[in-house]
């Protein structure tokens, strides 16, 4: 064989592996955006007025004997493949203790997600989590985290299309909340003073990063007001 034609071989078989390599990755990333969407979806799904209740009461005891250990955000990593089909395992083999609190809908950006208790892989991996141990909907500064994916319909990546006036939605299926959006910005990681309460305000806050970039050291802030509360029909 001519050195010419090995080159040819070799280049051709390159090319191969790289195509494969490429189309490995696509099917990993379809398969992680799929899991997610599916963990979200399901945890929605078990979501009842009681359950509700019931997964309250849980996080009140832990909070209870100072267990706030799924509040610690410097715990929380950025998802991968491998993080995710850990979780649906978990999932299928209903070694899950994952229980949601709420409902969280932006219909203008069609964001629609469980809430669970704290920001620990486990919930960030389904969809938003509290910031703070006591917060309650309807009341002080309901604040949520979430992570923003290089897929733009999944988790808190349609936040990037919030606009002020967007409606924004909590239900504990007992109650329904809408807030309205009055303020979007972009603020540096460390100003965590944004899920404050604010006296005499009914908010909620939205917090997740500016950019799906590794190591993004800035923070997308959805803020919005309180202006309706109603109940949920049986």
């Amino acid at each position: 064989m001519t050195t010419r034609k090995r080159w040819v071989k070799w280049g051709s078989l390159g090319l191969l592996l790289m195509f494969l390599a490429g189309c490995g990755l696509v099917t990993l990333g379809l398969t992680q955006n799929f899991s997610v969407t599916h963990l979200g979806d399901k945890a929605k799904h078990a979501m009842t007025a009681t359950s509700v209740q019931e997964a309250n009461k849980q996080a009140q005891r832990r909070a209870a004997r100072g267990q706030t250990e799924a509040f610690d955000y410097a715990n929380t990593s950025q998802l991968t493949p491998l993080t995710v089909a850990r979780y649906g395992l978990q999932e299928l083999f209903g070694k899950s203790s994952y229980r949601a609190v709420g409902e969280l809908r932006v219909p203008a950006v069609g964001l629609d997600l469980p809430i669970g208790v704290g920001v620990s892989d486990a919930v960030l991996v389904r969809g938003a989590g509290t910031l703070k141990v006591d917060q309650q909907m309807g009341d002080g500064n309901y604040a949520l985290a979430g992570h923003y994916m290089t897929a733009k319909r999944i988790l808190f990546s349609p936040l990037a299309g919030v606009r002020e006036g967007n409606n924004i939605y909590l239900t504990d299926k007992q109650q329904t909340y809408r807030y309205q959006v009055t303020r979007v910005w972009v603020t540096n990681r460390y100003h965590v003073e944004v899920i404050d309460d604010v006296p005499g305000k009914k908010l909620v806050t939205l917090v997740t990063c500016a950019t799906a970039k590794r190591g993004e050291q800035n923070r997308l802030v959805i803020r919005g007001e309180l202006k309706s509360v109603k109940r949920v029909a049986a």
